[in-house]
């Protein structure tokens, strides 16, 4: 048998293609598809990828996010892609800051950012720069948390994360969105994939001059307790607790999964140290999928749901132009989605927790 001897028609294989799929499937092809039908597919491809979300948890969708503790402040706004939360921890990112060589691209004091107090940080002097440590002593450490605050009150950074082997040729392990960063506040990436490399640098991508005033370059504690585990509250729960504002260390939580989700604390975040020797917030969530925008880009889909994804913009398609073959392409779309459901399962022993603590109220 003569194969392609590649596996490239998941690694390039556009919108346009898929969407063409689709109008087959309700007979449109060649000059029937006109800009005000593709623009339709579109819409219908972005209300499918929001409509799995509510089926089955999806794999792929889930990432891990690290924001910091604040003394006092009970609720923290997430991101706005969030639909569900699966686990919370609180953690001590352990910074490795010293024993290397700071640098900067476009001048400033790249020591600075890695400075154990805060000074003046690294103000740059040209777009597209990056600030970078490489560890000494053959130390290669595998960085998972990058943390980021600036110099002035705010600034706007696209932001890359790179490692080196020899400090010389650079590799993209993780590209951050636009967003604004706030002084005194600690912007954080969890690196899911890190690896174990001699330098790393973050870099900007969109034009933006780097005023940086610390770089958290972090791993996981090996010290102390470790990660501490929170438990999940319902909405009634949190309601029936009568101080809502007493302090201690957290140990629920309570997600409010709104146009803008927040999670909110208890109890509080004390000011003793006992309180404070977690800084950090560690969770697992779902979110969804990244909008499908123009024809020319490639979707945030695993290929092995996109005949799940053809047959279902195929099944709004014909809602809206192929009203004979509805009842057809919507049986399709639900055996092809739970096909695809299939393979994103995961497949270890079952364990079941008891909850103690519902069970004696």
């Amino acid at each position: 048998m003569v194969t392609s001897n590649t596996y490239t028609f998941g690694s390039n294989t556009e919108i346009d293609d898929l969407i063409r799929e689709s109008f087959e499937r309700i007979g449109t092809v060649g000059d029937e598809l006109t800009g005000l039908k593709v623009q339709s597919a579109i819409m219908s491809a972005n209300l499918e990828l929001t409509n799995w979300q509510g089926r089955v948890p999806l794999q792929w969708t889930r990432k891990r996010f690290l924001l910091s503790l604040y003394v006092n402040q009970p609720t923290y706004t997430l991101p706005t892609t969030i639909t569900r939360i699966v686990d919370v921890a609180a953690v001590q990112p352990q910074r490795l800051n010293s024993g290397g060589t700071a640098s900067s691209s476009a001048g400033g004091n790249a020591a600075n950012c890695f400075d154990a107090t805060a000074t003046a940080g690294c103000i740059q002097t040209a777009p597209n720069g990056n600030i970078s440590y490489a560890y000494g002593g053959g130390v290669t450490p595998s960085i998972q948390y990058v943390g980021i605050t600036p110099v002035p009150t705010q600034a706007t950074y696209t932001l890359a994360v790179e490692y080196s082997f020899d400090n010389v040729n650079w590799n993209l392990i993780y590209q951050a969105p636009t967003q604004i960063y706030y002084a005194n506040q600690i912007i954080w990436f969890v690196i899911e994939k890190s690896i174990n490399a001699q330098s790393w640098r973050i870099r900007e991508t969109k034009g933006a001059t780097l005023e940086i005033q610390q770089i958290y370059f972090s791993v996981p504690t090996v010290t102390g307790t470790g990660d501490r585990y929170l438990t999940p509250l319902s909405y009634t729960e949190w309601m029936q607790i009568p101080t809502k504002n007493s302090q201690g260390f957290p140990s629920s939580y309570f997600f409010n999964a709104q146009v803008d989700p927040y999670l909110t604390l208890w109890p509080v975040l004390g000011p003793t140290a006992a309180n404070s020797q977690f800084t950090g917030l560690l969770y697992t969530a779902y979110q969804y999928s990244q909008d499908v925008t123009n024809l020319f880009n490639q979707f945030d889909v695993p290929q092995r749901f996109y005949d799940a994804l053809v047959a279902g913009i195929a099944f709004r398609l014909a809602l809206k132009f192929a009203p004979d073959k509805v009842a057809l392409l919507k049986s399709e779309a639900q055996e092809a989605f739970q096909i695809a459901a299939l393979t994103d399962a995961t497949y270890v022993p079952l364990r079941i927790q008891p909850d103690f603590l519902n069970y004696m109220a």
